[in-house]
């Protein structure tokens, strides 16, 4: 026999005990059913993550700062002074912070890999307006060189361009535009009051780009010199700041971010990298994932006694037709291919009506969840179904359905034609 007539005759075995048949079949359109709502929920919430997280930092950016050793006390309690660095804060323990200078830049400049450092400065915007019309409240950050994300329209201010502005999302709408598209190439005028004399000053900023859609409204992102000028203009020193920003080579692997933060980290700073931003949001995700997958693999597990049984139970309903194949010829590893590639097909209808099950499902709740219980945290499918992911979870319940199908397999290969013809 060919494989086309091994799987027909299996199909054709499999529809004679239909009610059967269906509720094997049944437990395993639970199963991968289960498992693929659960991969689709993990996996648009991590879309979701990586979008949220994209709007704070990029695979090549770093951010670094002064290590919790550096926060250094006399016995007494009393803070040591360090020569270049300035404090701020500070309780009745003697804890206190201190600020990064240009040394701490040089160093951080020195490390393999890193194509440029940043002071980290701290700005206070006061509002952003358009055209002379409604005022609104933002925050400011630096778009830093060689610093760029997936953006909903436009990109990232070039080093030439020093008023460039990326604007958070939901600025479209509050400034009077109807798409993200619309509002790039336009001047917005942000506005900055120097803390001690008073004195107020306007910044011309036109508009490179739009951050994605997120939950959080993040930081609007000002070309790095104009973050400069306004950190100068409120009274900040150019030689002192908090943190600073480090930008890689191209676009590093895991490895060689992980190289760059042991490095730093030996050399006493604190590191934070995008992976650790990553890990911060995965892992609650990935503990909710296994226990969801647990409860798919219960429903399998199910599925797949099920098959033994009814496996078992064809052996013994055909015993006299096996008996009849190999008086007819049929070798043993025939008989054996049949029983396996009938528990296969139970694997195989039972994994592709689940998937199909869960995707018709998922057009239908996206919207809805879109709309409801996820309103407002940016424009994501909360339910995403990759289809290498879907072909795997058919493919496994296929692999589940041989391994089950396996001992009645063996045992009707096994029978003698004999004592198989004799059997009533």
């Amino acid at each position: 026999m060919r494989i086309p007539d091994y799987i027909s005759t299996a199909q054709t075995n499999l529809l004679r005990t239909k009610l059967r048949t269906f509720l094997t079949v049944l437990a395993f359109v639970i199963g991968t059913f289960t498992l693929s709502m659960t991969t689709a929920f993990s996996q648009g919430l991590r879309s979701y993550i990586n979008t949220q997280i994209e709007a704070y930092g990029t695979p090549n950016m770093i951010m670094v700062s002064l290590a919790s050793n550096n926060k250094q006390t006399s016995s007494s309690g009393v803070p040591y002074y360090q020569s270049g660095r300035q404090t701020a804060g500070g309780d009745r323990g003697g804890q206190v912070s201190y600020t990064m200078n240009a040394s701490d830049l040089a160093k951080v400049e020195a490390v393999s890999d890193v194509q440029g450092a940043y002071p980290d400065y701290n700005v206070s915007v006061d509002y952003i307006q358009y055209n002379e019309q409604q005022k609104y409240t933002i925050q400011a950050s630096s778009a830093y060189p060689g610093i760029s994300t997936t953006l909903a329209a436009g990109q990232y201010p070039t080093g030439a361009q020093t008023n460039g502005i990326v604007l958070p999302y939901p600025y479209v709408e509050a400034l009077g535009f109807q798409s993200a598209n619309d509002v790039v190439g336009k001047t917005v005028i942000l506005h900055a009051t120097n803390p001690t004399t008073h004195a107020g000053k306007n910044y011309a900023m036109v508009v490179t780009g739009v951050l994605p859609d997120t939950a959080h409204v993040p930081s609007a992102t000002l070309s790095y010199q104009t973050i400069s000028n306004m950190a100068q203009f409120e009274g900040g020193a150019a030689d002192t700041f908090g943190n600073i920003t480090v930008v890689t080579n191209g676009n590093p692997t895991k490895a060689v971010r992980s190289q760059i933060k042991n490095k730093l980290q030996g050399e006493g700073y604190q590191v934070q990298t995008y992976d650790d931003l990553l890990n911060n949001f995965s892992k609650p995700l990935t503990i909710v994932t296994y226990g969801l997958d647990g409860f798919a693999g219960i429903a399998l597990l199910a599925a797949t006694i099920g098959i033994v049984n009814t496996l078992l139970m064809s052996v013994l309903e055909r015993t006299q037709e096996i008996g009849l194949l190999k008086a007819l010829g049929m070798r043993r590893r025939g008989i054996t291919f049949i029983y396996l590639t009938e528990a296969a097909s139970i694997g195989f209808w039972g994994g592709v009506i689940g998937v199909a099950g869960a995707s018709l499902l998922g057009l239908a709740l996206n919207p809805v969840l879109s709309n409801t219980l996820f309103k407002g945290i940016g424009k994501a499918h909360i339910l995403s179904y990759p289809l290498p992911y879907m072909v795997a979870i058919i493919g496994g319940a296929m692999i589940i359905g041989l391994l089950a199908g396996t001992l009645p397999a063996i045992r009707a290969g096994k029978l003698d034609p004999i004592d198989a013809l004799r059997r009533e």
